[in-house]
């Protein structure tokens, strides 16, 4: 058992490390990385519908029964709470917030997402060796897209560079205790996966339809919203895709 343990968390720290893929922009001068972040945050909100909807939602309802989809609606008002909070507390009585709330609530949802695939790897490695690794990989593939989304976002939202990236990975980092959660007491933890999963998919949801694709609407000539869509369709595209694999 102490050989599936490293294993588990040699695997899930390698998924953490992905969260890191945003040091990419750092190479990236300030004024073009502004011109491109629309792109970037055009391709999360794509990235996070593909991942709300394909990803998230059938596994929960495979796992779960159609039932559990009314924990998207859970998710989607909880989201709408915590931002209605957020906002009180970080915006209250300033014309002017230099961290959007979004950036905030996207740390929540991603934190809960890599929770879970934490627990899908330690599952998996439970199962067999072969699975694990087999599942890790999958997972590595649809978190490369998906974290530089975030990263985006948080850049978006307010964030800077370094802090952005430290941010990521320490959400990312929930994925070991998934995998420990999985480890020690997946008996008792095995049934709330799906509701989980219908929860975290509701957050992506909200996020993605309340707040970045209003931002991405500012952008109001007609070549910025064709852009817009494109790489909307791109982000949903690339989760697709690994959704194959």
């Amino acid at each position: 058992m102490e050989q599936t343990l490293l294993f588990i968390l040699i695997s899930v720290f390698i998924v953490s490390l992905i969260s890191f893929v945003g040091v990419v922009t750092f190479a990236v001068r300030k004024s073009r990385l502004e011109r491109l972040l629309f792109f970037f945050v055009s391709f999360a909100t794509g990235a996070m519908f593909g991942g709300a909807f394909l990803h998230m939602l059938p596994e929960a309802t495979e796992e779960g029964g159609a039932g559990v989809i009314s924990f998207v609606i859970v998710g989607i008002m909880a989201f709408f709470i915590i931002e209605r909070f957020l906002c009180w507390q970080h915006c209250h009585k300033k014309p002017y917030c230099k961290v959007h709330t979004f950036a905030y609530m996207n740390l929540v949802g991603d934190g809960v997402h890599n929770f879970i695939d934490g627990v899908v790897i330690g599952t998996s490695y439970l199962v067999s060796t072969q699975l694990g690794v087999a599942t890790t990989i999958a997972i590595v593939l649809h978190e490369i897209p998906q974290e530089l989304g975030d990263f985006a976002v948080l850049l978006y939202g307010g964030f800077g560079k370094e802090k952005a990236l430290a941010l990521n990975f320490l959400t990312a980092l929930t994925a070991v205790l998934g995998a420990l959660a999985a480890f020690y007491v997946m008996p008792l933890f095995e049934s709330y996966i799906p509701l989980l999963l219908a929860f975290a998919a509701g957050g992506f949801v909200y996020i993605a339809g309340s707040d970045l694709v209003p931002e991405l609407r500012k952008e109001s000539d007609l070549r910025s919203s064709f852009l817009a869509m494109l790489f909307m369709l791109i982000g949903v595209g690339v989760l697709w895709l690994t959704k194959l694999l």
